[in-house]
């Protein structure tokens, strides 16, 4: 049996497992297709467990994860669900479904999110808001109605998640060093993280997966990513290393915490047509 300490470090890292893949994975292609004309999408993952300490409480861990990002014209819609079983050192397996959604608006200046987790049929951890900046290059402030209340303020720079991908985007086509951009998700404890990305030369990124027929002749590239809590320390949160491709997709990814490392696989894509606005 786990120890009390050690079923709450393992319902965290549970969490945290049916959550990773924040980067590119999250926002995903949407944001790009909005001003680009490529269509939304619907992307499959293989999830799998790459290593994992002792004291993280996870044995075994398999699954999937189903992201789908469309638009209505004036907003990004970003849905994903994460389904995974997870094995302790002792007992039975654990069924964790983490369900998200999420719409931004075109500009960049609002924001809003659902999100839940259920435990061996259990609804847990609910949450729920909407964000807004006052203007443009100013700061703002989200609101939260699950946990009622609660508030967190939005420093100026800070971006959500589509705008940060068109940025991560662009990074990529200029090759340029190291991104670093304050970013709001809302879908964990740390609604703030602090994500540096740094994409990889041709050279150093080798050949990587054989891409989806649909992703077929886009370009692509490998990225280190690096996401930092509002705790300050001086070591990320967590890390991965993704491919993603110039429409905004996704790609595999490894998503390393310090105490276990998870593995995505992309195992198919379907490109749909945008809206006629």
């Amino acid at each position: 049996m786990l120890s009390g300490c050690g079923r709450g470090r393992f319902r965290k890292h549970a969490r945290r497992a049916a959550v990773a893949g924040l980067g590119v994975l999250l926002a995903g292609a949407a944001a790009e297709a909005a001003d680009s004309g490529i269509a939304p999408h619907r992307a499959i993952y293989e999830v799998g467990l790459v290593r994992a300490d002792p004291s993280s409480g996870i044995a075994g861990l398999s699954g999937a994860a189903f992201y789908e990002w469309s638009t209505d014209c004036d907003r990004i819609v970003v849905n994903r669900d994460t389904r995974l079983q997870i094995q302790p050192p002792e007992g039975e397996s654990v069924s964790v479904q983490v369900e998200f959604s999420a719409w931004e608006r075109m500009d960049g200046q609002a924001y809003g999110f659902a999100g839940r987790t259920v435990r061996n049929g259990l609804a847990t951890d609910a949450r729920s808001g909407a964000a807004r900046f006052t203007a443009p290059g100013e700061g703002g402030e989200v609101v939260y109605s699950e946990p009622r209340g609660h508030r967190v303020a939005l420093d100026p720079g800070t971006l959500f998640p589509g705008a940060w991908v068109r940025d991560v985007i662009g990074h990529a086509r200029t090759g340029e060093g190291l991104l670093t951009r304050r970013v709001f998700f809302g879908e964990d404890e740390d609604d703030l993280l602090t994500a540096s990305v740094l994409v990889l030369p041709a050279g150093v990124s080798g050949e990587g997966p054989q891409a989806p027929a649909a992703l077929d002749g886009l370009a692509r590239w490998r990225a280190q990513f690096a996401f930092f809590g509002a705790d300050g320390k001086a070591l990320p949160s967590f890390e991965s290393t993704e491919w993603f491709y110039e429409n905004g997709v996704g790609g595999d990814a490894v998503v390393a915490f310090p105490e276990f490392t998870v593995r995505y696989r992309l195992k198919g894509v379907e490109l749909r047509d945008p809206p006629a606005c």
